[in-house]
C-alpha cells in the first residue's frame, strides 16, 4: 500500500495544506521579527529563493522522476553523505511534526479540553494519526482533497469575513522599512513554505511526472498568495504592535468575527474545528513522509511499520517541549539552520545531477 501513486492535483493539495499549517504556526515569529507592517516583503523574498530552487529541482527530477531526494543523493554522492542527508530529513520531519503536535495539543486543551492532561491529548493524536498514515499515501491524499474543499476554503472565508471591522491603515507606513528585520525574517518565511521539502519526496509518488513538475510551481504561487493574504489580514485586524503579542493569530481573529446571517453563535468554535482538521491531516502527511525517509535511508522493505516506531519518539519530543509561547524567542537560530539546509541540500543535489547528466551526453 506504500507504493500507491497519487495524482498531481492530490500532490498540490498536500503541498499547499502542509505549507499553510507551518505558515500559521510560525506566523508569530514573522510578526515579531519585523518592526513594522513590511513582513510581506520577507515572504516575497523567501518565495523568490524557493522559485529558483524549484526550477533547479525540476530539472533534476526529469531524469530521476521515480526517486526521492535521498535515493537521488545515494546515486550521486558517497554513501556516508547520502546517509547523512537521509538522517537529516528524518530528524527534520520528526522535529517539525513534534512542534505541530505540541501546538495542536495546546490549542485543543485551551479551547476544548481544559481538564485533560496534555500528554493524554498528544498520545491520542499520535495513535489516530499513525493509523491513518499506515493506510498509505493514496488514502492520505484522498483525505487531503476532502479537507482542502470542506475545511480549508471555509476556514479562509471565515478569516476574510473577520476583516469587516478591520483598520486598513495598519498596513502603513511602509517607509522607512525595517531592512534588517526583513532580511532576518527571510529564513522564517522560506521555512514556512514547508511543502518545498515535502515535494522532494512526494514527487516520486505522483503518477503523471511531467504534469507534476508544472504543479510544483503552481503550488509555490498559490502558497505565496495565501501567505501574503494571511499576513496582511492579521496586520489590518490587529496592527503590528498587538499582532506581535499573539500566539495563535488565526484563533484570535475568529474571536471577533461577525458574519451577517451566520447561524452559529460562536465562529471561534467553528474555526477551531476546521483548524483541527487541517492540522491533524498535516500530522498524518508528515508521519507518512518520515516513514518514507526512514525506508529510503535504511534501505528496508518494510511497508509502513516505521510509522509505529515514530509514536514513542514523537511523544517524547512533543511532551518534552515547552509551550509554544515560551519557544518563540529561542527558535530563530534553529530556523536559520533548518531553512538553510532545506535550500542547500536540494540545490547541491540538483547541480550534481545536472553535471552527471551533461557528462553522460
Amino acid at each position: 500500500m506504500f507504493n500507491q501513486d497519487i495524482t498531481p492535483y492530490q500532490n498540490f493539495s498536500i503541498l499547499v495544506l502542509i505549507s499553510f499549517v507551518l505558515q500559521s504556526m510560525l506566523m508569530p515569529v514573522l510578526l515579531t521579527g519585523v518592526n513594522g507592517p513590511e513582513g510581506w516583503i520577507s515572504v516575497l523574498i523567501g518565495a523568490f529563493l524557493l522559485f529558483i530552487a524549484i526550477k533547479a529541482v525540476n530539472k533534476a527530477l526529469k531524469n530521476h522522476s521515480e526517486d526521492t531526494i535521498i535515493s537521488v543523493s545515494d546515486k550521486l554522492f558517497p554513501k556516508y553523505i547520502s546517509k547523512l542527508i537521509g538522517i537529516y530529513y528524518i530528524l527534520m520531519f520528526l522535529t517539525v511534526n513534534s512542534l505541530i503536535m505540541k501546538d495542536f495539543a495546546e490549542q485543543i486543551k485551551l479551547m476544548m479540553m481544559f481538564r485533560t492532561p496534555l500528554s493524554t491529548i498528544i498520545i491520542t493524536i499520535l495513535l489516530t494519526a499513525a493509523y491513518a498514515a499506515k493506510k498509505g499515501i493514496h488514502t492520505i491524499a484522498g483525505i487531503t482533497n476532502i479537507v482542502f474543499l470542506t475545511s480549508f476554503i471555509p476556514y479562509l472565508l471565515i478569516i476574510v469575513f473577520s476583516t469587516y471591522y478591520a483598520d486598513y491603515s495598519n498596513i502603513f507606513p511602509l517607509y522607512p522599512p525595517d531592512a534588517e528585520g526583513i532580511l532576518r525574517s527571510v529564513p522564517n518565511a522560506a521555512l514556512s513554505f514547508f511543502g518545498f521539502s515535502v515535494l522532494l519526496f512526494s514527487n516520486s509518488r505522483v503518477s503523471v511526472k511531467e504534469k507534476n513538475l508544472k504543479t510544483n510551481q503552481l503550488y509555490l504561487m498559490t502558497s505565496t498568495l495565501l501567505y501574503l493574504a494571511s499576513y496582511l489580514l492579521i496586520i489590518v485586524k490587529f496592527g503590528t504592535k498587538e499582532a506581535a503579542n499573539l500566539v495563535w493569530p488565526f484563533v484570535s481573529i475568529m474571536k471577533f468575527v461577525n458574519i451577517p446571517g451566520f447561524f452559529f453563535e460562536s465562529t471561534e468554535i467553528v474555526g477551531l474545528c476546521l483548524q483541527i482538521t487541517l492540522i491533524f491531516t498535516s500530522i498524518c502527511i508528515l508521519a507518512f513522509f518520515t516513514n518514507l525517509a526512514m525506508q529510503e535511508t535504511f534501505k528496508t522493505r518494510e511497508n509502513g511499520y516505521f510509522i509505529f516506531i515514530q509514536i514513542p519518539i514523537l511523544y517524547l519530543m512533543a511532551a518534552g517541549l515547552p509551550g509554544m509561547y515560551m519557544m518563540f524567542p529561542y527558535i530563530q537560530i534553529p530556523i536559520y539552520i533548518i531553512s538553510g539546509m532545506n535550500l542547500l541540500i536540494p540545490i547541491l543535489t540538483a547541480c550534481a545531477a545536472y553535471r552527471k547528466y551533461k557528462r553522460s551526453i
